[in-house]
């Protein structure tokens, strides 16, 4: 797939640093570079469904997996209002693809560049501004010598 072709383009200021996260939000990218290369705006709907289906249900593991590593480092205790946005984002971003699958069962179509967009820049915008912090904290506290289930105010 050529590089003008993908929705997004993994890049080195997507880097949390924690490998888990920087791995999925890969497997995220890679997810809707395929949904913007299979789909057109004349694709079946079911073809619409099947992807954003999977796309969801990927993002949600995603999502519990930066749930756990939260509560794991104790981020709404050390963090708590960027751990409540985390989780409304988290929120937002679900209830808006569900939106959309539920235009979709009802027969609707949705337009293979408005749906793209809507995804690409949510992904970008909460890597680079969301998902870096929670990546910063984590490294902070695992320099501190914290492990996860530990607390650093212990």
């Amino acid at each position: 797939m050529s590089q003008e072709s993908q929705a997004i383009t993994w890049r080195a200021e997507f880097a949390t640093g924690v490998a888990i996260i920087d791995d999925q939000h890969r497997v995220l990218i890679h997810m809707l570079n395929d949904a913007s290369t299979k789909l057109n705006d004349r694709s079946p709907i079911a073809d619409f469904s099947k992807i954003v289906q999977g796309l969801l249900s990927y993002a949600g593991y995603h999502f519990q997996t930066e749930d756990r590593l939260m509560a794991e480092y104790d981020y709404a205790g050390q963090c708590a209002a960027a751990a409540s946005m985390h989780a409304s984002q988290h929120k937002a971003f679900a209830e808006k693809v569900i939106a959309v699958q539920e235009t979709l069962k009802a027969g609707q179509r949705v337009q293979k560049a408005v749906l793209v967009s809507f995804l690409t820049e949510w992904l970008a915008d909460h890597i680079l501004n969301t998902d870096k912090a929670l990546g910063a904290y984590i490294g902070s506290q695992q320099a501190g010598g914290v492990s996860p289930g530990s607390t650093s105010s212990s």
